[in-house]
């Protein structure tokens, strides 16, 4: 049963502001888009580029708590991590003339999903679950900063919308909806860029956020009430606040009790421990599915709410999705979190059009997978995508090929490099053909030794490397070994190239 927690809000407040979450603080540089830096932070800390109006001072980084990666010496600017709460004062320095998240910048093409190939279980892109349900007929509002409907990767997914910010408006100001968005139904056949959970389903851009990414308490009510008129499917709020008001959740239960399943994000307030109850309105309500953020390693994120109120956990922890301006980058938050729900949702309904909002919330319920967590940082589990499409139509995705021959394997090649600091090896392995989680195991050998220096076993990505690092290596000559690899569906020839190191 959902907390109630009594209002004790002073009569000077007349309106109270909801903050997308996971929204630290805005910086606003000259000519650039102000920036949500816990979105780009893991653990509270951010990686950057600084920019500097004389000689990059490095002391001035070390004295804010900054690691420092790299000095650039045809630019005044260095390349470090530092603490999120050090941002400000670094940019109180008048020395410092600018703080760029270290972005990544890829190649135009699909890039590989951590966080959708979780929620589709052991299926490979393209998902076979996509054979039954691609959210084909379903709504879905984002209620948020709005929708970059322009983008690539969204063209013809954005059906319609409305402004409660007093733009005039549903465009996307912030980035942040468009990022939600982009996880729910983002176009997985053009061959660029990202791809969402159920990249048929049509969008809705509610824009109840304003570009800062706060909105205040009417504007978001005013949004659920606009998806009840617009009989709209389901709900997406990557939003909240630690403030409980009784306007809130009448609006949300009117919306449930109108059919609208309520999916939110349950907020970035937790702790290393998660010993606390922190979830977020309204994330809190007994209408609303409040989700948690995890990793890839299947544990909670440390910044993810805790609490008796979560429903479900979602992949949260740098998420690529769209942006604006035709864009994509990796954000962090249960904002990120909340959209894989909503887009399993939107599958689910889609294969089965018979099933109410309360039926909907039973499956993902039901075929959550649990990850040995607290139910407090958890609920039911993990959102999976394909055993609740199965639940919902009664059938189960075709194996593309149920009865392949096996395929030959081998390793083309093995190279190294340093670490910047120089103190570690990486080696990686090249597979041939590009095979994704290939199990491939290795010894390394030291100087000719007759006992390996090094043994270590990983999978490959979706380049087909497995990636090795050899740490605090000593000088010397290095040789690898390939004693293993393992992958569906193939064999492995059992050789290798010679290869040799000298550090």
């Amino acid at each position: 049963m959902k907390r109630k927690i009594a209002l004790a809000i002073s009569l000077i407040f007349l309106v109270m502001v909801l903050m997308v979450s996971g929204c630290v603080m805005n910086i606003d540089v000259p000519g650039s888009t102000p920036v949500d830096w816990l979105l780009q932070a893991v653990d509270g800390q951010a990686r950057v580029i600084i920019g500097f109006s004389g000689l990059p001072d490095k002391a001035l980084i070390k004295a804010f708590g900054g690691e420092i990666y790299a000095e650039f010496g045809f630019i005044k600017a260095l390349s470090a991590k530092i603490p999120v709460e050090a941002i400000d004062g670094l940019l109180r320095n008048p020395h410092v003339l600018y703080i760029e998240p270290n972005i990544e910048l890829y190649a135009l093409e699909e890039q590989y999903l951590w966080g959708m190939d979780r929620v589709f279980g052991d299926e490979s892109f393209v998902f076979p679950t996509w054979d039954i349900s691609t959210g084909e007929g379903v709504k879905v509002a984002i209620l948020d900063t709005g929708i970059d409907e322009s983008h690539p990767d969204l063209a013809g997914r954005v059906a319609g919308g409305e402004d409660f910010t007093g733009i005039g408006s549903y465009s996307d100001d912030n980035g942040h909806g468009t990022h939600v968005s982009g996880t729910v139904a983002a176009i997985y056949s053009n061959n660029i860029g990202a791809y969402g959970v159920a990249p048929s389903a049509s969008l809705y851009a509610v824009k109840v956020l304003s570009s800062s990414g706060s909105g205040t308490l009417d504007w978001i009510i005013a949004g659920i009430q606009w998806a009840i008129d617009n009989d709209i499917d389901i709900i997406n709020m990557s939003l909240g606040t630690s403030i409980n008001t009784q306007s809130l959740e009448d609006a949300c239960n009117a919306a449930y009790e109108a059919g609208i399943l309520i999916v939110a994000a349950a907020g970035n307030s937790g702790n290393k421990p998660g010993n606390r109850n922190t979830v977020e309105y309204p994330g809190g309500y007994a209408s609303v599915i409040a989700v948690a953020a995890s990793d890839s390693n299947d544990a909670r994120a440390t910044f993810s709410s805790t609490g008796p109120d979560v429903e479900l956990i979602a992949p949260g922890v740098s998420i690529l999705s769209t942006v604006p301006g035709g864009g994509y980058a990796y954000y962090s938050g249960t904002s990120m979190a909340s959209p894989h729900v909503a887009g399993v949702a939107a599958l689910v309904l889609s294969a089965n059009s018979t099933l109410t909002n309360v039926q909907v919330r039973s499956i993902l319920q039901g075929t959550a997978e649990n990850l040995g967590l607290k139910m407090e940082h958890q609920g039911y589990g993990l959102v999976r995508a394909d055993l609740a499409v199965q639940a919902a139509s009664g059938s189960t995705p075709p194996d593309p090929d149920p009865d392949p021959e096996p395929g030959k394997i081998t390793v083309s090649s093995i190279s190294y490099s340093l670490s910047r600091n120089a103190k570690h090896i990486y080696i990686s392995v090249q597979l041939e053909p590009v095979v994704a989680s290939a199990s491939v195991a290795i010894a390394v050998y030291l100087n000719g030794g007759s006992s390996p220096y090094y043994t270590g076993t990983i999978t490959s990505d979706t380049a087909g490397i497995a990636k090795f690092t050899v740490v605090n290596a000593p000088s010397g000559t290095y040789s690898t070994v390939v004693t293993d690899v393992t992958a569906a569906g193939y064999t492995w020839d059992g050789d290798f190239p010679e290869n040799s190191f000298n550090k």
